[in-house]
Formats: structure tokens, sequence, C-alpha cells
């Protein structure tokens, strides 16, 4: 049985076997051949149940294979890592909170609130730590009363 190709067939299979493209007419049969034959012996001698073979595919296509042991420790440890990477985010805001109570920058009864305002958008840190100092509450004394002369005596409820 003769087996003839169209100039695009052609083509095509020589494109297909990596071999350089030839004139139409023009193309080697026993080039071809040959070519298949060497392919047809590679492959025969991969075997897709050995774990080299699919480590090599996978390698080909930009891949690397891992036991399922290490990669489930790698999920967990990654898992940790974002457990961690959260609570010092949050270790974060609480300490911006927590200062700015302490320096009367807001109310003690406000910290949820601005930890989960802070929390929700970052950029609001930026507004608490533009807010002056002793806004909601006062800390530095007013006045005193430690220069009283008026009272030659102190006074008998004081007692």
């Amino acid at each position: 049985m003769a087996l003839t190709l169209n100039d695009d067939q052609e083509a095509d299979l020589l494109k297909l076997l990596g071999l350089p493209e030839a004139a139409p007419g023009d193309t080697d049969a026993g080039l071809v051949i040959d070519t298949i034959v060497d392919l047809a012996a590679q492959v025969e001698a991969l075997d897709p149940a050995k774990p080299s073979t699919v480590a090599a595919a996978a390698k080909r296509n930009g891949m690397e294979v891992i036991d399922t042991a290490t990669a489930d420790a790698l999920r967990r440890d990654a898992a940790e890592g974002r457990k961690i990477a959260a609570a010092a985010a949050r270790a974060k805001v609480e300490a911006s909170v927590d200062d700015a109570i302490d320096k009367g920058k807001i109310m003690a009864s406000r910290r949820k609130h601005w930890v989960t305002l802070i929390e929700a958008d970052p950029g609001m840190a930026d507004v608490l730590a533009a807010t002056p100092n002793e806004t909601a509450v006062p800390l530095s004394q007013i006045g005193h009363a430690a220069d009283n002369a008026d009272l030659a005596q102190p006074a008998g409820w004081f007692y």
C-alpha cells in the first residue's frame, strides 16, 4: 500500500517530527522513517509507571514532584506562617491604638472601634497618628493650688 501525502500534509508531518522543511515533493522518505523509528524507540523506553518518567515529564513542563508528606508539611507551615503574620499585624495595630490612648488622642472606650477601623483601612493609622495629643483626654495639669496664701489655716473639713 502506497501512502501519498499532499504538500500541506507533508509539511505538517515534517513539522511534527521536528525535521527541517523541504521543498514540496523533495522529502527524503528514509529520513522520515528513521526519525519515526527513533521516536518510537524513545517512547518504548518510557514507562509511565516509573517515578523517574513522571519526574522528567514534570520537569520538562516547569514543575517539580514532591511527596505527599512534604507537601502537607509545606501547607501546614504556610498556614502557620499566615497566622503568625496576622497576629503580628494585629499586635501592631493594637500597639498604635494603645499609644494613642496613652497620649490622650482617643478615649479608652473607643479602643475596639479604632482597632477594627484600622484593620479594615490601614490608612486610618496615619489619621490616628496625626491626631494631636490630649484631644480627647487631657493628661497634663491645668493648674494647682499650692501657693494659696489666703488660707492661714487648713479648712476644718479637710481633716
